[in-house]
């Protein structure tokens, strides 16, 4: 038999995943089913078999990824030494994207992973996961900030780092419910708030 490359792995296993995000989004995840993926896809059931066991492994797998892309985006964004850039560029960077019609598939499978965990052990630690890490990142870099003087030190940096990721996940909510949610000016406002809010002038140096 000829050898498999890995890129061809890779498209495989993208077009599976792209097809299940395709079905979650539609569907949810308990309406959705592995035929109705296989079918998606159009690839037989032994190739999906080949890549994945079942449904929990295809949706750990989309967790992993986008758990991986946010780690990589909050880096970035918090790289610049000045906190107003560093958040302005984080803020576009994950409000903006809701503009687009694949993330906003992702984002809609999101909605009901957050709803399945209500209620699915395994997948409330998917969860979790997915917010300790932002979570860590975002209170590390304000507590670094607060400790050298560029932020405010009156405020809790955990309690902070959840209000920001509460502002994303309640974008999100409102943007699937109703789309005419105008993202930019919802940049511009979570930008002055929490400017406001961060702003040493606001709170003092103590």
């Amino acid at each position: 038999m000829p050898k498999v490359s890995e890129a061809h792995r890779h498209n495989r296993r993208r077009q599976i995943l792209d097809a299940a995000i395709e079905c979650f989004a539609r569907h949810g995840l308990q309406r959705t089913s592995m035929e109705d993926i296989i079918r998606e896809s159009r690839l037989s059931a032994g190739a999906i078999y080949l890549y994945f066991q079942g449904k929990d492994q295809i949706i750990e797998r989309l967790a992993d990824e986008r758990h991986y892309r946010e780690k990589q985006l909050i880096q970035q964004g918090l790289a610049q030494q000045d906190w107003t850039k560093s958040f302005g560029h984080l803020v576009r960077n994950f409000y903006v994207s809701l503009e687009n019609p694949a993330e906003q598939k992702e984002r809609r499978l999101g909605i009901h992973l957050w709803a399945e965990a209500l209620c699915n052990p395994k997948v409330l630690r998917l969860i979790r996961r997915g917010l300790d890490q932002p979570r860590e990142l975002l209170s590390q870099a304000i507590a670094e900030a607060q400790a050298d003087g560029r932020l405010r030190k009156d405020i809790d940096s955990i309690a902070a780092a959840r209000i920001l990721i509460a502002m994303f996940h309640g974008l999100i909510l409102q943007r699937a419910w109703d789309d005419r949610t105008d993202i930019e000016c919802f940049v511009k406002a979570a930008q002055a708030m929490t400017d406001s809010y961060f702003s040493i002038s606001s709170g003092g140096r103590g």
